[in-house]
């Protein structure tokens, strides 16, 4: 329901008026005259303004005129004693939202303000949505080093082009989707619909429906229609994360829908056309993928349409400290720490770790050592780097006072085992006493987390 402003001087109608708004479930201020509607204006921005045009004390059309900055934000509805067409013309073209003649139908009032106040809603919406993905890119987005600006302007070129689509390169952790997600906020889709699907997240089976959606009552489970993410997405954009995972019998309908922008969902027997960007992202040599018939070659190229790469973060050195340093004042933000510096001695370990996890990795290196420190200066004295013990100081002593995170601890045991099996991931659970489910769930996690070398876990033959 809407926060209205009711103008008008005539009482009996401003009584009526009032009680069938506020019956309808709408908040109602009354004012009489010009002069009451401006003093409410100052301190309040109601969604829709009820606006007689004879008023005691002036003009209604001069009063919208000369308050459009305090009423950019509100949908106004102008009254027109005699139906004139100059003053609703002139009202129009002063940004009124709509006009009512009198005498006011009441249940056409209600339906143009329950419009009015949708529309409203759907712009507040819009450009709270529009801020937050602004806030969200210059957070995420660090580029100092060459390869990183260059993958950055190349984003920053074909966001401008529409529905071009986009193939992003790159791997695991290094920043594909931050690529993706800034190529849609900068965009002319920006205030649309932003869909994300990981191909090798879901099974198998379900990836068809959750991108081109279902009718009710084709297949089992298929109890109501559902629209797909290619759908929910229109005029907007779509991205493919692991696309090279995408099941060999979906790329035909996946390529046909790149081509011919319209899809057909399961169970039904119309086409619906639908108007998205595809943005694809692979760590995979999708090349090799085709070679070895896992990938269809058409598609390839279909998707291969202005490819973009991102370099690894061992690749930009020069990005490591700025990144570190923006996730250490976002994660001390969170938990109440205010982190002004890196300290020399981190500095120099992060710069020499090989980030195989890349910015990932990163990431949730700063995210413990932030939750394990206070004061102004993040020194990670307790972080798993380069040649440096765990739980030791940086004066390498122990620190027998030192709480450590259980999970942290795990970790490092984990990895120990690891070592100690040359990989064997049955050996090393035998190492832990614990079953091979459980070690490799670890495993998975900590890969995923950008924690663990992937050869360092490799199942032995």
């Amino acid at each position: 329901m809407a926060q209205l402003l009711l103008v008008e001087d005539e009482k009996l109608l401003r009584w009526a008026l009032h009680k069938r708004l506020e019956k309808a479930g709408h908040t109602v201020q009354d004012a009489g005259t010009l002069a009451e509607a401006e003093q409410y204006l100052r301190a309040h921005r109601p969604q829709v303004v009820l606006l007689d045009v004879n008023l005691p004390d002036g003009n209604g059309i001069d009063f919208l005129a000369a308050q459009q900055e305090r009423l950019f934000e509100s949908r106004v509805i102008v009254f027109t004693a005699d139906g004139s067409i100059e003053d609703a013309v002139r009202a129009m073209k002063l940004g009124a939202w709509d006009f009512l003649s009198k005498p006011i139908d009441q249940e056409e009032l209600l339906n143009r303000i329950q419009k009015a106040s949708a529309r409203h809603r759907e712009l507040q919406e819009a450009e709270t949505a529009r801020r937050a993905r602004e806030k969200q890119s210059k957070m995420q987005i660090v580029a100092e080093s060459a390869g990183m600006k260059g993958a950055l302007q190349l984003a920053s070129t074909v966001a401008g082009a529409g529905s071009t689509t986009v193939l992003v390169t790159g791997e695991t952790g290094a920043g594909k989707e931050v690529i993706a997600r800034y190529i849609h906020a900068n965009s002319p889709r920006a205030n649309a619909p932003l869909q994300a699907l990981n191909c090798a997240a879901i099974p198998e089976h379900l990836v068809e429906s959750e991108l081109f959606g279902y009718e009710k009552g084709a297949f089992t489970d298929a109890k109501n229609t559902r629209k797909g993410l290619f759908e929910l997405a229109d005029g907007g954009t779509v991205v493919l994360d692991e696309i090279g995972e995408i099941p060999h019998s979906l790329q035909a309908k996946l390529l046909r829908f790149l081509e011919e922008r319209s899809l057909r969902r399961l169970g039904a027997t119309r086409e619906i056309a639908v108007d998205v960007r595809i943005i694809a992202l692979t760590n995979r040599d999708l090349r090799a993928r085709v070679a070895s018939g896992h990938f269809r070659e058409d598609l390839y190229y279909r998707l291969n349409v202005f490819p973009i790469s991102v370099p690894p973060l061992r690749e930009r050195r020069e990005d490591i400290i700025p990144l570190a340093l923006d996730f250490a004042l976002q994660f001390g933000a969170a938990s109440r720490k205010k982190f002004k510096e890196l300290s020399p001695e981190l500095k120099k370990r992060l710069l020499v770790h090989p980030w195989t996890g890349n910015v990932r990795e990163l990431r949730n290196v700063i995210e413990r050592a932030v939750i394990l420190e206070d004061g102004d200066v993040l020194h990670g004295y307790d972080l798993l780097l380069g040649n440096v013990q765990p739980f030791s100081t940086a004066a390498g002593g122990a620190r027998e006072d030192t709480i450590v995170p259980l999970d942290e601890v795990e970790f490092v045991m984990v990895q120990r085992a690891l070592r100690a099996a040359k990989g064997n991931q049955s050996q090393a659970a035998r190492l832990l006493k614990v079953s091979r489910d459980q070690l490799r769930y670890r495993v998975k996690r900590y890969r995923e987390e950008g924690r663990l070398e992937v050869d360092a876990a490799e199942e032995a033959c």
